[in-house]
């Protein structure tokens, strides 16, 4: 079967370089599914999840936003936030984060706290998610 090459970088780690044969990502414009030979573009990450499949098998991801490219080369580079294997998100420290955030949403004053308490608010509700749906 074909491939294509994918790597993900986080500002941490180097998460993926392998070569996979199909992915799925969450991006501002809505699920986005990427096959071998795809078409170059860029497209900004949103907060989700992402799906690679390899050799057959799939594995699941989060991801929090960021953005991705598919090169002419048939690479995939995919920068973001924050990226985890869903074997490693802690569910329970997600519900934490997540009565934290919505602790944060009631106190937040100017615009700038709410944004920060909203989106950290996101991200602890789609770690639960995730983690809920694939662990």
């Amino acid at each position: 079967m074909a491939t294509f090459k994918l790597r993900v970088v986080t500002p941490s780690t180097n998460l993926l370089d392998k070569d996979i044969e199909f992915l799925t990502v969450r991006t501002t414009e809505g699920d986005l599914g990427i096959l071998p030979n795809h078409a170059p573009f860029v497209a900004e990450l949103a907060v989700g999840e992402m799906k690679v499949k390899a050799d057959g098998i799939e594995e699941f991801y989060f991801l929090s936003d960021g953005f991705l490219e598919m090169s002419k080369d048939n690479v995939v580079t995919i920068l973001a936030d924050e990226a985890l294997n869903v074997k490693d998100l802690d569910k329970e420290l997600a519900k934490k984060n997540a009565i934290k955030a919505e602790e944060q949403l009631k106190k937040a004053r100017e615009n700038k706290e709410l944004a920060l308490a909203e989106r950290n608010l996101k991200v602890a509700l789609m770690k639960m998610s995730v983690s809920e749906k694939y662990m």
